[in-house]
């Protein structure tokens, strides 16, 4: 029994492994197939066919060897990796077929490997004959189109001559250079040597492009050298032998030697036209064309300030007159104030400053004047000096403007200061009646020493205001000080007066509880004291109210409102 069942073990085992085996040969059979497909694909690419196709073209040079390269490239491929390719294929189908699986994977590798190397070299072959067939038609197309516009270049030079000046036999000893390398191209091509033909037609399409961009620039250059900036300077000199006729005079430019300077300049620029030196010639030109537009602004400069010196001149003569006759009268009103005021050293000294500076504008003015009467005159000079003379002008009459507002401004200053004193008279004298009117036993020392430096302060304004010659900034700070005063001292009175009041309110509200509390009994005493002789009614409040009110609390309150409701009342 147990025979059976081990025979049956075995019999499934074989045919498992039958099975497995099975599988594994189908999976390496298709493999097999799929690159035997490949292989043969290769086979079939028409390779030769176009080998033989180039072979009728009758190359030579650099382009037959290059064929030659590639043809035995192709012909290693042919004579052996495709028998390579075979080889491990049939390799690969016995070992399968003996189920030498690991063996057969090899082949298949080694048989990947090659095709895949193959079909890449396959590629560059197809794609280094397809140039090679196709460099003489593309060559011919190229080598057209150069020639057109060589053509275009010729026809120019020999329709428009006249225009490329010095430049022409430049221009044409570069064509003839053109003609032997289309020569050199065209020999290169009947012979089949189409890539050094490609190498030649590359540099003869770049020398044509030069030549063309060469051409297209010289012309304009030629005709503004020749044309435009000649006129010019030509323009330039009859403009300033008119300009020197009418007596025109220039500053710090020699205007001949500049015109010199251009004229070499446009000899420069000819040279570098006939040696088709183009970039070199445009940079050039700009810098000539820099310096011809200098010499016209200067002369149309001072063309322009001619015009304008002599249409502001009696403008500026007249300003500057009336700002020296509005000085005059400002240093009369000066010596008139000051025989009345001190005056600060911006107002005394600032219209003899002015006056100099005056003077000397006046000079200047009257030396342009005589300039021009003689005609010496630079007109730009003397337009840049009527704009700074106009403009100072205006910034010195605004300052005599604010120098005459000053003075003006004095005796309003002083009234106002006047007025004030008698604000400050007119309350301390009622101050004084205030208090003499509570009729309290005395004054604190501090409060008499306060009110009586206030009042010596406003003897001193006082004093100031009545000399013969005031000095306003001395009054004007005595007169802060004493409003400080003033308003210090009101104060002080108020307090000193609610004190003394309050503590008369208090003292009778306490009285109540005189003969029953020792204390508030001690307290009354002890505020007469403070109250009668010494005179400190602040200190006589805080000791009745204190007392008073850890007797009674809020009592404080309580007769302080009644205090000032009855002072209230009375206003």
């Amino acid at each position: 029994m147990n025979f059976i069942f081990v025979l049956i073990g075995i019999i499934l085992l074989a045919l498992l492994i039958y099975g497995v085996g099975f599988i594994l040969k189908k999976r390496h059979f298709s493999k097999i197939d799929e690159l035997e497909t490949r292989k043969i694909a290769l086979m079939d690419k028409p390779v030769i066919d176009e080998i033989n196709k180039i072979k009728k073209l009758q190359l030579t040079g650099q382009t037959e060897k290059t064929f030659k390269d590639w043809k035995a490239a192709w012909e290693n491929i042919a004579t052996v990796s495709f028998p390579d390719i075979e080889n491990y294929l049939f390799d690969a189908e016995q070992a399968t077929d003996r189920l030498k699986l690991i063996k057969a994977q090899k082949a298949e590798d080694a048989a990947l490997h090659i095709i895949n190397e193959t079909e890449e070299s396959i590629k560059k072959i197809q794609l280094a004959l397809k140039k090679l067939i196709e460099s003489e038609e593309k060559n011919r197309l190229e080598i057209k189109k150069v020639q057109e516009k060589y053509q275009d270049i010729r026809k120019k030079l020999l329709t428009q001559s006249f225009s490329f000046g010095p430049a022409l036999e430049n221009l044409e000893r570069r064509l003839t250079f053109l003609e032997l390398d289309f020569s050199k191209f065209t020999e290169l091509t009947s012979s089949g040597d189409h890539i050094e033909a490609k190498e030649v037609l590359d540099r003869v399409s770049q020398d044509t492009n030069e030549l063309h961009r060469v051409a297209e620039l010289v012309p304009t250059i030629y005709k503004e050298l020749t044309v435009e900036d000649t006129d010019q300077v030509k323009e330039i000199k009859e403009g300033y032998q008119q300009l020197i006729a009418e007596n025109y005079r220039f500053l710090d430019i020699d205007i001949p030697k500049e015109i010199a300077e251009i004229e070499r300049a446009i000899e420069l620029g000819m040279e570098l036209v006939e040696k088709v030196e183009v970039d070199e010639a445009k940079e050039h030109l700009a810098q000539l064309d820099t310096k011809i537009d200098h010499l016209y602004d200067v002369m149309e400069n001072e063309i322009d300030s001619k015009a304008f010196v002599l249409s502001q001149k009696q403008l500026v003569s007249e300003y500057l007159d009336h700002v020296i006759v509005n000085n005059r009268k400002l240093l009369i009103e000066i010596d008139r104030v000051s025989q009345s005021y001190t005056l600060n050293q911006e107002e005394a000294g600032t219209a003899g400053k002015i006056e100099s500076e005056l003077e000397d504008l006046k000079t200047s003015f009257e030396l342009s004047a005589q300039a021009i009467a003689q005609d010496e005159a630079i007109y730009s000079v003397i337009a840049e000096d009527y704009e700074k003379m106009g403009d100072r002008l205006e910034e010195i009459e605004k300052k005599q403007q604010e120098l005459n507002s000053n003075l003006l401004h004095l005796r309003k200053e002083e009234m106002d200061a006047q007025a004030k004193l008698d604000e400050f008279e007119f309350e301390m004298r009622g101050l004084k009646r205030y208090v003499e009117k509570q009729h309290l036993p005395g004054l604190p020392h501090d409060y008499l020493e306060l009110f009586f430096a206030t009042t010596n302060r406003i003897e001193q304004l006082a004093k100031e205001l009545n000399k013969l010659k005031i000095d306003m900034k001395e009054i004007t700070r005595l007169c802060f000080l004493c409003q400080d005063d003033v308003t210090l001292i009101r104060e002080k009175t108020e307090e000193i007066v609610d004190s003394a009041l309050l503590t008369e309110y208090m003292m009778q509200y306490a009285n109540r509880y005189r003969h029953s509390n020792e204390g508030i009994a001690q307290a009354i005493d002890d505020t007469l004291k403070l109250f009668n002789h010494e005179f400190q009614y602040k200190e006589a409040l805080e000791t009745i109210s204190t007392t008073l009110e850890s007797a009674e609390p809020g009592a404080y309150k309580k007769v302080e409102s009644s205090y000032f409701e009855d002072k209230e009342a009375k206003h």
